[in-house]
């Protein structure tokens, strides 16, 4: 027998916890504006195409910032890379097919840097003329290396690149070695050590065996054999060099053994270069880490037999109960922010109707995360795109009607065809087009006068070690990063390698492991990362130095602008208009607050002297 007093506490107990629980549940829903896209409104910016800076000769007069290429800038490699570069740290890049078109007329007019493709060279003839450039104070930056034929046969060529001596022409390393300093991310070991790592391993390492002077800086070596180092007498400091820097006078010579400036990796290792010419190098970044998931969420059970055949549940189940969980687990691991770009159904031709019920039930989940709709134009059917876009805005105007898609991916579609699709009325907000990598083409830049291009840089399932290297070079060059995610493997499997516990356990480990240098960096939807970059690509600036204090004049100035300052031993201590985070040693990501910001440096190299 049970009290009254008794059973009245209990009751009120009950009733609390009753609150507890469904009260803010019920007022979360209530507040859960999803069929807004929030982001609209708070990425809105009027640069366009009309708005981009592109460094003129007058305009290098005036800042200082003027390289020379020899080579062809529309080569879809190194000059495709290079042209990027001079585009996106705001230099006047001056080019020549060779060497002859170009001559020195006033040491006044010397570039900063004359970066060379060996393919546009004629050593024969030219290495003389690029010898006086040297002797006359010129930096060189040798992209690419001739055969090491041609090297050999020449003793100024190998003087000017500071080798000694050509040990083989040939020799299989067993990984790389990046030393730290040249990329952000710190020292790596490009080497497998074991079955996993070997499914990494995409890097070239087959290579000349050039033994540089001693007057050199190296950056990045081949890794050879511990028991053949032993046998064959070899010193770490005689490994074979992949890139290296020789100084005569005060110029400085970079010299690059591989193609590693052939992709758009070359983009930061040119921005690490240009910082061991100098004291230090300040540069504009777009600072947005993205993590995209495309052809997700879907709304349709497609391809039920084989679904039902490996999980015993329907694909809508799947997606809900398995693959969500695991998503925003990794993001928030990670402090990512997400975009999803949706393909409400991959077959259009089955007859099964995505259902309005799923798709409120995800665009409530986005809300709450603070994450990003788009659109994915992906289809697999057959359906023509103007047909799947038809069938996807008649799903979307009645469920979520004042939604705007404001991020299209637009998959295997051609140039025409995605032209076609921006003209249909549900991408008539688009403001981005997210694009999968493609080596040396632009990583962002505009589509057309409103819409901007943006570039996956990594996939979230694999991560190679030549990826390594390009993640961590376009860190450096942008503060940049992409991962893009494909969930249609889950729903139309190859191989069991597709099954959504194996690809999850890549994508979690890829995400956890290979990014965490780089969260100083904002995590940021398409929307938001559009919006900087649109601001990066309008920005100019001019920079001076007067003893401690570092001054930067910016035009075009949005309403906030990101700068990578990159030191030698040397930090900051105080910030005028401007905030700065240290992301490494001798690296700071400045915050610019207004067009005009002050730095003041210190040097951290105290050394005290005793009489």
């Amino acid at each position: 027998m049970i009290s009254r007093r008794n059973f009245l506490t209990v009751t009120m107990i009950m009733l609390i916890l009753l609150f507890m629980f469904q009260v803010p549940e019920v007022v979360k829903d209530r507040w859960n504006h999803y069929s807004i896209n929030t982001y609209e409104e708070k990425t809105k910016t009027a640069y366009t195409s009309e708005d981009v800076s592109a460094a003129s000769r007058e305009d290098a007069k005036r800042t200082g910032r003027y390289a020379v290429y020899i080579g062809d800038c529309e080569d879809m490699s190194t000059g495709t890379v290079v042209s990027q570069w001079g585009f996106y740290t705001k230099r006047y890049l001056e080019t020549y097919r060779s060497l002859s078109e170009y001559s020195l007329e006033d040491e006044k007019d010397m570039p900063e840097v004359l970066i060379l493709d060996s393919a546009y060279l004629d050593f024969e003839k030219d290495t003389k003329k690029l010898t006086e450039f040297v002797n006359q104070g010129m930096n060189l930056i040798f992209c690419n290396l001739p055969d090491s034929s041609v090297i050999g046969e020449q003793d100024d060529l190998r003087q000017l690149l500071g080798i000694r001596y050509i040990r083989t022409n040939q020799i299989q390393v067993e990984g790389i070695h990046l030393f730290e300093g040249l990329l952000l991310g710190g020292e790596k070991y490009y080497i497998a050590v074991n079955e996993e790592e070997e499914k990494r391993q995409d890097l070239e390492l087959n290579m000349p065996w050039y033994h540089v002077s001693s007057g050199t800086k190296t950056y990045m070596v081949g890794m050879l054999d511990e028991a053949y180092m032993d046998e064959q007498e070899v010193e770490n400091e005689d490994l074979p060099a992949v890139i290296w820097r020789n100084s005569i006078g005060t110029a400085r010579i970079f010299a690059v053994n591989g193609d590693y400036l052939a992709d758009n990796a070359g983009i930061g290792f040119l921005d690490g270069m240009m910082t061991e010419m100098e004291t230090y190098e300040i540069y504009p970044v777009i600072n947005a880490q993205n993590l995209v998931m495309v052809n997700y969420p879907g709304f349709t059970n497609e391809n039920n037999e084989e679904i039902m055949n490996r999980y015993s549940q329907s694909l809508k189940a799947v997606y809900r109960d398995i693959v969500w969980p695991g998503i925003t687990t990794v993001a928030q691991r990670s402090n990512a922010k997400l975009t999803y770009l949706i393909s409400p159904q991959t077959d259009y031709q089955d007859e099964i109707e995505p259902e309005k019920e799923s798709v409120i039930y995800y665009m409530k989940l986005l809300q709450e995360q603070n994450a990003e709709a788009g659109l994915s134009g992906a289809c697999d059917s057959g359906t023509e795109i103007s047909e799947k876009l038809r069938q996807d805005e008649k799903l979307l105007s009645n469920t979520v009607p004042n939604y705007p898609i404001l991020s299209f991916y637009p998959g295997r579609l051609t140039d025409t065809e995605i032209a076609g699709a921006l003209q249909q009325s549900i991408l008539g907000k688009v403001r981005t087009l997210y694009r999968d990598y493609e080596k040396a083409c632009r990583l962002v830049g505009y589509a057309d006068d409103g819409v901007t291009v943006q570039s996956a840089t990594n996939d979230g399932y694999n991560h190679t070690y030549s990826e390594n290297i390009r993640m961590n070079a376009i860190e450096t060059a942008l503060a940049y990063s992409s991962i893009l995610t494909d969930i249609s493997r889950v729903a139309y499997p190859e191989s069991d390698e597709d099954s959504w516990e194996k690809l999850y356990d890549k994508f979690a480990s890829n995400t956890d492991t290979y990014w965490k240098a780089y969260q100083k960096f904002e995590g940021t939807t398409l929307a938001e990362s559009d919006k900087r970059i649109r601001e990066f690509l309008a920005l100019d600036y001019t920079e001076e130095r007067n003893g401690d204090v570092l001054k930067l004049q910016l035009e075009n100035f949005g309403e906030e602008a990101w700068f990578l300052l990159r030191t030698h031993g040397e930090e900051i201590v105080s910030a005028e208009a401007a905030e700065y985070d240290r992301i490494e040693e001798g690296a700071y990501l400045v915050k610019a607050l207004s067009n005009q910001v002050e730095l003041t440096l210190q040097n951290t190299d105290k050394r005290y002297y005793y009489h």
